[in-house]
């Protein structure tokens, strides 16, 4: 694991962090950074950036307090948080390539749990790509069963083909 020092996201930091979004995402699900100031707004103190020893961002994790419902669209600006949030929404989560595999993320989620540990809440949930998938089922989340032609499913089909939605007792 290489040493890296996790922070909360700060405004100035968008630069880098949408820069990497686009290092590791496919064009048609990228973010604005519109959608991060939102998420900033409502949530500053459960995003953060994760900087390598030349404090330069290498990785981000995006997350915010969230209820039991639906999850919510890609680049969806919200207005609110849910007042009864019992919920650690992970809304997305990245590392830069050179540093792939070097414990980054893990990092990112051991110390986003432990947040979410503290502020109540029970449970964590996501929505992974399809390719990402098995990563998360290595860090205990498990795939909800989601019905066909259900207003889950539509909102799954926004983050690509083979995205699920998965969740985690915390």
């Amino acid at each position: 694991m290489t040493p890296v020092h996790i922070e909360t996201m700060r405004l100035e930091d968008l630069d880098a962090v949408l820069d990497l979004q686009a290092q590791v995402y496919e064009a048609d699900i990228l973010e604005d950074e519109a959608f991060y100031t939102n998420r900033l707004a409502l949530a500053a103190t459960s995003c953060w950036v994760a900087r390598a020893e030349n404090a330069k961002v290498c990785g981000y994790l995006i997350s915010y307090p969230w209820d039991t419902g639906l999850p919510p669209a890609l680049n969806a600006r919200l207005e609110g948080l849910p007042p009864a949030a019992d919920t650690w929404f992970l809304h997305d989560c990245a590392v830069a390539p050179y540093m792939a595999g070097r414990g980054v993320a893990s990092g990112l989620l051991k110390f986003g749990r432990q947040w979410a540990q503290l502020a109540g809440m029970r449970r964590a949930a996501l929505v992974s790509l399809g390719h990402a998938r098995a990563y998360w089922l290595r860090h205990g989340f498990e795939p909800v069963q989601v019905q066909p032609g259900s207003t889950v499913e539509a909102k799954l089909a926004g983050y690509g083909a083979g995205a699920s939605w998965m969740t985690q007792a915390l």
